[in-house]
């Protein structure tokens, strides 16, 4: 077969390649068809042969890019610059057509040792690559390189591509490339915290999150998502970015939670939702007719969200709210700053939280402001840690760092009361899954917490 248009102008070596290609292309289709099929071991001795050849190739491409880039006529079509030029009539992406380029002119101009070892075979196309991206970067490190191999010149560099992995070959470039220019890295890193930036933008789905940190930073944060990735559950099927965006907040509500900035009580109110009575009951699934609203709750909600807003008179039992004054206000649960939030995520709010009455008059003005009162606290909230260890969601480990205690029947529907044997540690991916999906918690027969779905069903265990 040929699947190549020749014309007149190409040169006989590029025939014969083609020929060649066209046959091995010839061999590999027919495999498993024919007696000169390629199985077994030959089909292994091809494909390593067909690598060693393909890599040759492209660091043979790159020279010549840089020999058509010298010689001008792709200008003649209008191109911006050789690479684009490049991109346009093979179909690569521009950023590949590019680091041909570079790479073709750092071989050329820098690393003719490199250069001749890749077209021989003796390295590979990704360790020729490499080298042209890391090492004559700078005017300090193109002159290391002319060194002797005894000195760590270019043939030392070569002679670590052939014996090292991928990994430990670029780390010893990168240590390389440190030492013979300690300022060109200094350079870059003033550069970098000059570049270092994090953005949060509102969106109309949420907050859309951009930056680029320095090496140092980046690594942190790194290691700060890792250690609090706690193994998934059976049930977790997010991928590996979603649970690091899930850590990312876990690692600042471990900073606010447990008071790691400034100073002050252990637990203060980081996150301020506002929240009208009625919306607060609905998302909580209180009973409309909630006895003790009005100031007989142990915690005191109705007497913290109740008072002053005014009552209307009961009908058919049930407790009638007059309207709020402030429609645009008090409409739905909104977190300060960031705007209204579904009422899944108001309920898994109010079932850790402190909660402040604040008593607004007619007009909205502000008349009394109680003080905040934790949900589980104190001797309570050690309880519960004790006594679960750990986030008691099927299948999750994570530590009391990384848990809230949920209300099992809902702190509103028991009048406020915090009860100890009602709470249960879960962690925070785990405390909104329950709140999202539904899931029913109830006393297990053997002790503990038994999980279900919505439809009754166990939640999956581990196995």
């Amino acid at each position: 077969m040929d699947s190549t248009v020749r014309t007149s102008s190409t040169p006989p070596v590029v025939r014969e390649l083609v020929s060649v290609v066209d046959r091995l292309v010839a061999a590999v289709e027919t495999s498993g068809a024919s007696a000169s099929r390629l199985d077994g071991q030959a089909a292994a001795d091809a494909l390593l042969a067909l690598r060693t050849q393909l890599d040759r190739l492209a660091v043979a491409s790159a020279r010549l890019a840089t020999t058509v880039e010298a010689d001008g006529v792709w200008a003649l079509e209008g191109a911006r610059s050789f690479p684009h030029w490049l991109a346009g009539m093979t179909g690569m992406p521009f950023h590949r057509a590019r680091e041909l380029t570079s790479t073709g002119r750092a071989l050329r101009d820098h690393l003719p040792a490199t250069a001749c070892a890749a077209l021989a075979g003796a390295i590979g196309a990704d360790q020729a690559h490499l080298l042209a991206k890391l090492a004559p970067t700078s005017d300090a490190r193109r002159l290391a390189l002319t060194a002797a191999a005894e000195e760590c010149g270019e043939e030392f560099l070569v002679a670590h591509a052939r014996a090292l992995p991928a990994a430990s070959f670029r780390r010893l470039v990168q240590r390389w490339a440190a030492a013979a220019d300690p300022e060109a890295d200094e350079r870059g890193y003033r550069d970098a915290c000059e570049r270092e930036h994090v953005t949060l933008s509102a969106t109309t789905a949420g907050i859309h999150l951009t930056g680029f940190l320095t090496t140092d930073h980046g690594a942190v944060l790194s290691s700060a998502l890792t250690s609090v990735m706690t193994p998934p559950a059976p049930d977790d099927h997010r991928s590996t970015p979603q649970r690091h965006a899930q850590a990312l907040a876990d690692v600042a509500r471990i900073c606010l939670d447990h008071g790691l900035v400034g100073t002050g009580a252990a637990v203060r109110p980081h996150l301020s939702c506002v929240v009208d009575y009625d919306t607060l009951r609905r998302a909580v699934g209180a009973p409309a007719g909630l006895q003790g609203a009005t100031g007989t709750g142990r915690d005191g909600l109705g007497r913290g969200l109740c008072d002053g807003v005014g009552r209307g008179p009961h009908e058919g039992g049930s407790l009638r709210l007059s309207p709020v004054a402030d429609v645009e206000r008090f409409a739905v649960g909104e977190l300060l700053g960031s705007g209204p939030v579904p009422a899944s995520v108001l309920a898994r709010l109010a079932c850790d939280s402190e909660i402040s009455r604040i008593v607004f008059g007619p007009d909205s003005q502000v008349i009394n402001a109680g003080r905040a009162e934790r949900t589980f606290a104190g001797p309570r909230r050690k309880a519960v840690i004790a006594r679960d260890g750990t986030c008691r969601y099927p299948g999750c480990s994570a530590p009391p760092a990384l848990c809230e205690v949920h209300h099992v029947d809902g702190w509103a529907a028991r009048q406020g009361e915090t009860d100890v044997n009602r709470g249960v540690l879960l962690c925070w991916h785990h405390h909104d899954v329950v709140h999202r999906r539904q899931v029913q918690i109830g006393p297990s027969p053997g002790g503990g917490f038994e999980f279900r779905t919505r439809h009754g069903t166990p939640v999956a265990r581990s196995a």
